[in-house]
């Protein structure tokens, strides 16, 4: 099931090898009471306890001795997903204070602690949190959909009418292939809505509702008693754990801000402060939540500021490699000289700050079977003169002050490792040469909307926006 925490996996993680004193280090960053000791990737060993390490010391265990000596080689785990009132009552039952969770093949895929699971009255209040987040009425606009989604952070909204009564299902697809069909975002949400969208019957288990949403192949199932009404909805990551995700990211962070001098003279402009942090350490957080554990940072201008603040990121949580250009190299020539992917990677101007969902991106990268996914953002001309059309001299019709929609690249892409090899050897090359030269090519290129908060921090005026949103709580 998922975590109550945005904790790394890997902060849980101790090898049995590492010295009682390590131990005692990463628990009191972890501060979790425990750490699961894997003697191979993630396949448990033991589980070591605040408890067993201050019995080693009475008993004067050296500090220096393998912390997988003390460690219980027997704790009590579970193999199949739990729902949180399911995991209280087997710790409870077990009279336990931590219970790993293994996948099938005996690999630790999360870490529950008892305290964060809450009173059984705790739980059917978050229970009852989420629904007031993910409720909506069929009639309400697609845009108040899209404020509403970006709000519950759940993938997808479910529409009731008459109280709670189910209508239907709206996922962030539904609202991106909307935008690509040009539907207006004021049309009512319930028009593209999904009307017969999978359900469990109340009470479901974890395991049946894991296998339902397995077999439908979905991430979102509401939960309805006899009557239809609604008094649940499950994530597949209530689930499931899928703590790392199997993307890597390239940050473009060599610019030099000219637009936003003098705030840029000493400082690189990801490295400006948006509320209480720099903005590129915000999306280095964001990477690292939605399961983003390697990042490289391209950087040319100030770039020792970045490295000083960084480091190798153990201080962020991901592994952070640099890229430093000698000279500009546009925004897709350095990819070029990077070591190449194994996988699908993530490349981002390090001048955007986004609520952007990575894993949506790169299920719809995969499902679309593209060779490069370009994030676009529905962009709003207004005419400020009435527009007249004509045919020849004759006047065929008259609008007042029309506005135009477009989409626009908002500067954050997916890319399939073999798209490298369409990049010139060092010279300045931009990601919009990049995808001309695929499409030229009849490679598959795809759009991906992105209706989630999106802010180009490019000039004087954004900046200002960007921390008077996050101030607000917008992002």
């Amino acid at each position: 099931m998922g975590s109550t925490n945005t904790r790394p996996l890997a902060s849980v993680v101790i090898a049995p090898s590492a010295s009682i004193a390590e131990a005692m280090a990463q628990l009191d960053r972890a501060g979790t009471g425990a750490l699961v000791v894997c003697s191979s990737g993630r396949k448990p060993s033991g589980l070591l306890t605040d408890g067993d390490v201050r019995r080693a010391l009475l008993r004067e265990v050296q500090l220096h001795e393998p912390c997988g000596t003390i460690a219980n080689a027997m704790p009590i785990v579970s193999t199949v997903p739990l729902l949180p009132t399911e995991a209280r009552q087997f710790m409870e039952r077990h009279d336990i204070s931590h219970l790993p969770i293994l996948n099938a093949q005996g690999e630790l895929v999360d870490f529950l602690l008892r305290g964060e699971l809450g009173t059984e009255e705790e739980l059917a209040a978050r229970t009852k949190s989420r629904l007031e987040q993910v409720l909506i009425s069929p009639d309400s606009s697609i845009m108040e959909a899209i404020a509403q989604l970006d709000k519950a952070g759940t993938g997808a909204l479910v529409l009731c009418t008459g109280g709670q009564s189910l209508y239907g299902v709206l996922t962030d697809g539904d609202i991106r292939r909307a935008v690509l069909r040009g539907v207006s975002l004021q049309s009512a949400c319930g028009g593209i809505a999904s009307r017969n969208p999978t359900t469990a019957q109340f009470p479901v288990s974890a395991v049946d509702a894991l296998a339902s949403m397995s077999r439908h192949d979905i991430n979102h199932m509401p939960v309805v008693d006899a009557e239809h009404h609604v008094v649940d909805f499950l994530l597949r990551n209530d689930l499931v754990s899928d703590d790392e995700l199997n993307l890597s990211a390239v940050i473009m962070a060599g610019g030099f801000g000219k637009r936003l001098f003098p705030l840029t003279a000493q400082v690189p402009k990801p490295m400006l402060p948006v509320g209480d942090r720099p903005l590129l350490e915000r999306t280095i957080a964001q990477l690292r939540q939605a399961g983003i554990q390697e990042v490289t940072l391209t950087t040319h201008y100030l770039s020792d500021n970045i490295e000083r603040h960084f480091g190798d990121g153990a201080s962020v949580g991901v592994r952070l490699n640099y890229l430093k250009e000698d000279h500009p190299m546009g925004t897709a020539g350095g990819l070029r000289a990077m070591r190449k992917a194994t996988g699908p990677f993530l490349v981002m101007n390090g001048d955007i700050l986004t609520g952007l969902p990575f894993r949506e991106m790169l299920a719809y990268h995969r499902q679309n079977r593209a060779d490069m996914t370009v994030g676009v953002r529905k962009y709003e001309v207004r005419v400020p003169f009435g527009v007249v059309q004509c045919d020849e001299t004759r006047i065929t019709r008259l609008e007042e002050k029309p506005s135009v929609d477009f989409l626009i690249n908002a500067g954050i892409y997916l890319l399939e490792p073999r798209v490298c090899d369409y990049i010139p050897e060092g010279q300045r090359f931009d990601m919009t040469e990049l995808i001309q030269k695929l499409l030229d090519s009849g490679r598959p290129v795809v759009s991906f909307p992105i209706v989630e908060y999106w802010l180009d921090m490019g000039q004087h005026a954004d900046y200002s926006q960007a921390n008077e949103d996050v101030r607000k709580g917008k992002i």
